[in-house]
């Protein structure tokens, strides 16, 4: 049997259950339903299971004290592993992360010793200084989230919950939306959807309570491309870093 047959099959039978549970529905309830009308149920219910669940009452105030709580209070330098992978095979060292809340963040990635690449971003810009070639930078939002940082930019919140995580949704009616998992004040993964599509992720791990993930996950599902980071040692300042730290060259 090839591929084609085989997945058309098993989609006929998915349907097929599908539509009897529905009919055993309709037979207990007294409802009658045209064949077509079935079809058409079962697949908007499917895709309600997936896009939503209970709304939020408040999504804008969740967004506003997720945002507030996500980061710390003080200057925080951050000590990691880090390693890249696409089509071409991987690469990876170790780096280190400067904060000064609330929003500027620098990551320097360092391969054998040497500066691979600078990523910086400061008052809602991204910028970036390297030697890695031919690697796309996420946008603004993923850069932040790898960090465990809540910054959605401009935008209406909607939000649902799934199961234990609220659901924070920004793009409105526009076939671009970003979603922001939350739990227990910690962000959980960050998906980029374009159509229904998920085309990037973050996912990320928590160790206890602190301000910073364990470890953290960004794939281009597009390019078939990766970043992990794992953090092993973080200090408190009571002084910010330099402001020129973060002044590197703007993304184009």
């Amino acid at each position: 049997m090839r591929d084609t047959d085989f997945l058309l099959a098993v989609q006929r039978l998915r349907s097929f259950r599908a539509t009897r549970r529905i009919c055993a529905l309709c037979r207990r309830t007294g409802l009658h339903i045209p064949l077509s009308g079935l079809v058409l149920l079962g697949f908007v219910a499917c895709v309600s299971a997936i896009e939503s669940g209970p709304p939020i009452a408040n999504p804008a105030d969740l967004a506003t004290r997720v945002r507030d709580e996500t980061g710390a209070a003080v200057p925080v330098t951050l000590r990691f592993e880090w390693r890249y992978a696409d089509r071409r095979g991987d690469i990876g060292g170790d780096g280190v992360g400067r904060y000064n809340p609330p929003d500027s963040l620098r990551v320097d990635l360092f391969t054998s010793g040497d500066v691979a690449m600078a990523i910086a971003v400061a008052d809602g810009e991204l910028r970036s200084l390297g030697e890695i070639e031919d690697i796309e930078i996420p946008g603004l939002e993923f850069v932040y989230a790898m960090a465990g940082l809540f910054r959605p930019g401009d935008g209406i919140a909607e939000g649902f919950m799934a199961g234990s995580d609220s659901v924070l949704v920004y793009g409105g009616q526009s076939d671009r939306k970003v979603y922001f998992y939350v739990r227990d004040g910690n962000l959980r993964r960050v998906e980029e959807r374009i159509r229904g599509r998920t085309v990037q992720r973050v996912n990320l791990e928590w160790e206890g309570p602190t301000s910073w993930p364990s470890e953290a996950e960004y794939r281009n599902l597009a390019e078939h491309s990766r970043v992990r980071w794992r953090v092993e040692e973080i200090t408190s300042h009571e002084e910010s870093h330099p402001a020129h730290a973060y002044d590197l060259p703007p993304v184009q």
